[in-house]
């Protein structure tokens, strides 16, 4: 089961509007976003109607029976259609024609005239918390998803809900503003996608419907996440650290060759004898190893190592030198 579906089963199981007073008017609210999400409104014969649309069949058997609960009346299952992106099942219901203008005047989706159709959300249908929250919760289960990154790949933290048009999407917007959910707004093809790709602000979405069961898991996820994460710095890190020192030492044991090789070794003092000798018995050693070994501060022992590489190329230059002259 995807995450998308966990959030969704949650909100089902809370309802739009939960218990008690105001569950009809927030059931109003998240009919009305489920209708801008994934329905499709216009006139047949001179009247209005409107086909819901649904991948999910919770979420269809959920919204036909709210429906029943609000409206008194059924919601008809009139086909299945297939999607040719998802290639997922999709049910197709109807309000009843005599009923149609009435339910699409009471969720805020027709004009009193009966003429026009609204493209924003009615401010009626949100003018209180117990109706956002309905809202929000209807347009997640209409045209929501939530996914989350996977072990491999580039895929991050993203979280959207798909409105039918751009109005109504940018007064999702302003409603989502108000429980300080900032989020973005794009259009896709012929959708406008209101969505958040931070985790942040993905936590604070699942705490304003409610999902707290999701809430947990996503929160277990991305401390798992993030805990990945800063093992691979860290690995990479001493990945890094290591391909450093061992290019140093690479560097101090040719330098230390090339005073052998020009017969400068013998000239050194009797401490850079010794630290020359030890680096070319332990190339692979670090400086703090070679540090503690010799029983010397690392700070003295980079001084000695600086000095051992400065005399090799001063050595060179002599040489170099000598040949112009020539």
């Amino acid at each position: 089961m995807s995450f998308t579906s966990d959030v969704k089963k949650e909100i089902i199981a809370l309802g739009l509007g939960g218990q008690g007073k105001g569950t009809v008017a927030a059931n109003k609210a998240g009919l009305s976003a489920f209708v801008q999400t994934s329905g499709e409104v216009g006139f047949k014969d001179g009247k209005p109607t409107f086909f819901l649309v649904s991948e999910t069949e919770n979420v269809a058997e959920f919204f036909t029976a709210t429906f029943m609960e609000t409206f008194g009346t059924e919601l008809s299952i009139t086909h299945a259609t297939m999607d040719r992106m998802s290639g997922r099942d999709k049910l197709v219901l109807q309000c009843a024609p005599t009923r149609a203008e009435t339910v699409l005047k009471e969720l805020g989706l027709i004009k009193r005239s009966g003429k026009d159709f609204r493209e924003g959300i009615s401010a009626v249908l949100v003018n209180d918390e117990t109706k956002k929250i309905g809202y929000i919760r209807g347009a997640f289960l209409g045209g929501g998803s939530c996914t989350l990154p996977k072990e491999t790949g580039q895929t991050g933290y993203h979280l959207e809900i798909v409105f039918a048009k751009k109005k109504a999407a940018m007064d999702f917007c302003d409603l989502l503003s108000e429980f300080e959910l900032i989020v973005k707004l794009i259009e896709r093809k012929d959708t406008y996608v209101v969505y958040l790709k931070s985790k942040e602000a993905i936590s604070d979405f699942l705490a304003v419907v409610g999902a707290q069961n999701a809430l947990k898991k996503f929160s277990a996820f991305s401390k798992k996440r993030d805990e990945a994460n800063r093992s691979n710095r860290a690995q990479n890190c001493m990945a890094g650290n290591a391909d450093k020192t061992t290019i140093a030492a690479v560097k101090q044991v040719v330098a230390i060759r090339k005073l052998v090789k020009k017969k400068s070794f013998e000239d050194l003092s009797e401490e850079l004898k010794t630290l020359a000798r030890f680096r070319l018995e332990n190339p692979t050693m670090s400086l703090q190893e070679l540090a503690d070994s010799l029983k010397i501060s690392k700070s003295c022992l980079s001084h000695r190592m600086r000095r051992l590489i400065e005399l090799s190329e001063t050595t060179k230059e002599k040489k170099e030198k000598g040949k112009r002259r020539l």
